[in-house]
């Protein structure tokens, strides 16, 4: 038997790590310790539900990224998908920054 991460052990280290792409500069990236883990506890339901929500979807890395970009600035945005437009852009990069982590972890 593998033993696999507990959630808030993961969702505390993805938390980190948007904690610095907010240091980095990121527009997008939670302020607050609390914000991040919320986003973290979000990102890491929606990487882990992908197959359940897209069946007829290809599970490749691209379509990952995409759809949990999708998820957290439908979740953090000001208004929602309709107000991302080019900040989508940010939300990629945020997300591009958690995968190797949501990777590491047993689903």
């Amino acid at each position: 038997m593998t033993q696999s991460t507990p959630a808030p052990e993961l969702e505390s280290s993805i938390a980190a790590r948007l904690r610095w792409a907010s240091q980095d500069g990121c527009p997008v990236a939670p302020r607050t310790a609390e914000q991040a883990l919320a986003m973290a506890a979000i990102a890491r339901r929606r990487w882990n539900s992908f197959n359940r929500r897209s069946p007829n979807q290809s599970d490749d890395m691209d379509a990952r990224i995409e759809d949990l970009a999708r998820g957290i600035a439908e979740k953090f945005e000001r208004g929602g998908w309709p107000m991302v437009g080019p900040l989508i852009s940010d939300y990629r990069w945020l997300t591009q920054q958690i995968v190797p982590i949501l990777t590491q972890a047993p689903e």
